[in-house]
Formats: C-alpha cells, sequence, structure tokens
C-alpha cells in the first residue's frame, strides 16, 4: 500500500494539468495519457484521434493503433517506475491485471469513406 507522501510523489509524475505543462505527456504530442488512483487500482488511459478509411475493415485498421498504444502506455509506465524511485527511493510494483480498447466514431458522412474516431486504451494496474 502506498503512503500519502508516495501518493503525491505519484500524483505529481502523472499530472499534465495545472502547473504541470506536458509532463510525461509530452514525450507523446499526438496522444494523451492519463492516470487515475483508485485505492490500490491505478488505471492508465490512453487516447488519440484516429482516420479511419472505411468500415469494412475497421479491425485491420485498429491493430496498428493497438500495437502503437500498448508500447506507447508500456513506455509510459517505465519512465513513470523510473520517476517514482527517483523521487521517493522506493521502486514502484505494478502488475497489470487489464487491458481493453475501444474505438467511438466522431464524424462520418455519407459521401466519403473516411472517419475520424476516437481510439481509447484502458490499462488496469494493481499497485503493491
Amino acid at each position: 500500500m502506498l503512503t500519502s507522501q508516495e501518493i503525491d510523489c505519484l500524483g505529481q509524475l502523472t499530472n499534465n494539468t495545472w502547473g504541470y505543462p506536458g509532463g510525461m505527456n509530452s514525450k507523446v504530442p499526438t496522444a494523451a495519457i492519463n492516470v487515475s488512483l483508485q485505492g490500490d487500482i491505478m488505471i492508465c488511459t490512453y487516447s488519440t484521434i484516429v482516420n479511419l478509411m472505411s468500415d469494412r475493415n475497421l479491425r485491420d485498421q485498429s491493430k496498428g493503433f493497438e500495437e502503437e498504444s500498448v508500447k506507447i502506455v508500456a513506455e509510459y509506465i517505465k519512465e513513470l517506475k523510473k520517476g517514482f524511485k527517483k523521487k521517493s527511493e522506493r521502486s514502484l510494483k505494478l502488475k497489470e491485471t487489464d487491458t481493453r480498447d475501444s474505438i467511438e466514431i466522431i464524424t462520418a458522412s455519407p459521401f466519403s469513406p473516411k472517419r475520424t474516431a476516437y481510439y481509447r486504451r484502458f490499462t488496469t494496474f494493481k499497485v503493491d
């Protein structure tokens, strides 16, 4: 279980809002990673906007987005662990318990096969 000082440290590392421009998200300018902590469960939400060329091969196109998001989240967690160890002088132990993705189409036209969508990956970790 994390102490209140360690929770504060984790919050400072994952905060990308007021007073912390960019944070660790500055390494991924076309996407955002938001982190929430609920007890000993940490949820990383990766979000980006993608262009889909047709509905027929949506799953094929999403495979590329899936691979990219898994890689970016893994790199983010690696950097988070490194920053946590530097700030709190103890290692952060995370165990991935769940990961899932979703695609939400936000613009579509009957005159064009192009679709714009939100691609999101939700990765859940147990914090030790």
